[in-house]
């Protein structure tokens, strides 16, 4: 366990000295000072923190990774190159060891630069808070929707079965269906109407009722109603006007009524008073006003197109959150770099290494791609028989072995003010620092031990 400690500092001074690490930080400190200064956002102080906690945090995760892989490649291939690892085999030294000091020197370099950058970048976000705002609107939207971190509610979903059941019955009665296709015609039944549930024709109403909200405390004077609403057809100027009524969780009455007028199919929130929350339940109703000579349907399409979101916690763990996140991905590019330094040049290496990044980085689209395949395989019987099994187990590879970057990114749900879960931290962790290990305890230790280094040394 010495051992391993004395390589971990050696490896450690070694990236401070690497002439290729200190320009990616160099370059990060240059990013990270100037970007307060130099971006406006929409030109609100929301927008502008929200920018730079975007832009700093993907600077730091961009250049950080590429340090963190040309830092890991190097360090093992230039030693192997230089023939100065021999001074180091040649002495009662494990090579599993070497291995283990050697990653643990580059990640306590990352450790070190992110819990300074992330001190940095808390400090300028801070500093862009305490900014003065043009608006007091702006000031609560800076307070209860970026310096936060919240949860999001659904709707519940109406309970169907009764309707379902006279549906059936009804269909039974008239003769449209016989007994056998009673779990057929209940089947579609549902499907129409939680479509019709999510759908606000012209001159309708419907309510949406929200449970298990957490009710408002002290710091908390306000809810955020965000929502994805579409119009079918598509409105003649894509702009979709909703009428909003906040009603009473327990009598049923009016509480505020307004309309918005926003481009349909993207997404948009507003603010309400926390007073709409009673017993952790709150009601919204969604009215469609439009009319001649072109009517046009409300439609809140697929998950997250209608939620209630509100505090649970605060910025700071948020932020810390997201950080670690990031460190486990280097933890990760790490040990695939010192994997691959132990039986390719340092070029090689990097490029491995580089492309393992990149793959990670989009695999959703990875993933994305193959489903769609055997989507399409499914329809064609013959050619399913051939491909199916075949893209089902690269799938399987694809999503046991390559961590997915874009899930295990804290930073969207960060500059959105969304709470950031304990477990997706841990499954990232798991996902990245675990199979990372694994890779250079196992098949990279046995590659380096067999080496002609240890040959020579012996």
């Amino acid at each position: 366990m010495r051992t391993t400690w004395a390589i971990a500092r050696l490896t450690f001074w070694e990236g401070v000295r690497m002439r290729i690490v200190l320009v990616f930080l160099i370059l990060l400190a240059f990013i990270v000072l100037r970007l307060p200064f130099a971006l406006r956002g929409d030109e609100t102080l929301s927008g502008r923190l929200q920018t730079f906690i975007s832009y700093s945090l993907g600077a730091l995760s961009v250049l950080m990774g590429l340090a963190t892989v040309f830092f890991s490649c190097a360090t093992l291939t230039n030693e192997i190159h230089s023939r100065t690892l021999h001074l180091v085999v040649s002495k009662p030294v494990h090579r599993f060891s070497i291995l283990a000091g050697k990653w643990i020197g580059v990640n306590l370099l990352n450790v070190l630069m992110i819990v300074l950058a992330g001190l940095v970048i808390y400090g300028l976000a801070a500093y862009i808070k305490s900014r003065p705002v043009q608006f007091e609107r702006d000031r609560v939207k800076l307070d209860e929707v970026v310096w936060t971190a919240r949860l999001a509610a659904d709707p519940t979903p109406p309970k169907l079965d009764a309707a379902i059941a006279e549906r059936v019955k009804a269909m039974l009665e008239q003769g449209r269906i016989d007994e056998s296709q009673q779990e057929a015609a209940a089947k579609e039944v549902r499907r129409d109407l939680e479509q019709e549930w999510v759908r606000v024709p012209p001159g309708q109403a419907r309510e949406y009722e929200f449970e298990g909200l957490a009710p408002p405390d002290m710091r908390q004077d306000v809810y955020q109603v965000r929502f994805k609403a579409r119009g079918i057809p598509y409105p003649i100027d894509e702009m979709l006007e909703i009428g909003w009524v906040i009603l009473d969780p327990k009598t049923g009455a009016p509480m505020d009524e307004f309309r918005t007028h926003e481009r349909h199919g993207e997404v948009h929130q507003f603010l309400v008073r926390s007073t709409i929350v009673k017993d952790g339940r709150a009601v919204l109703g969604v009215y469609n006003p439009s009319g001649p000579p072109k009517p046009v349907t409300i439609y809140f399409e697929g998950d997250e197109s209608l939620q209630i979101l509100y505090r649970v916690g605060n910025f700071e763990p948020n932020l810390a959150k997201s950080m670690l996140m990031i460190l486990f991905r280097l933890a990760f590019l790490s040990a695939v770099g010192l994997f691959f330094g132990t039986f390719v040049s340092f070029p090689v290496a990097c490029f491995c290494v580089l492309s393992v990044y990149l793959f990670c980085l989009g695999m959703p689209w990875w993933m994305e791609a193959v489903q769609s395949h055997l989507t399409i395989a499914g329809s064609q019987p013959k050619s399913a028989t051939i491909f199916d099994p075949f893209l089902r187990v690269v799938k399987f590879v694809m999503a046991a072995l390559f961590p997915d970057f874009q899930a295990y990114d804290g930073v969207g749900r960060l500059i959105d003010g969304i709470y950031i879960p304990t477990r997706v931290v841990l499954a990232s962790a798991a996902h990245t620092i675990l199979y990372g290990v694994a890779l250079l305890a196992l098949p990279g230790w046995m590659i380096f031990r067999s080496r002609e280094i240890a040959q020579a040394a012996a």
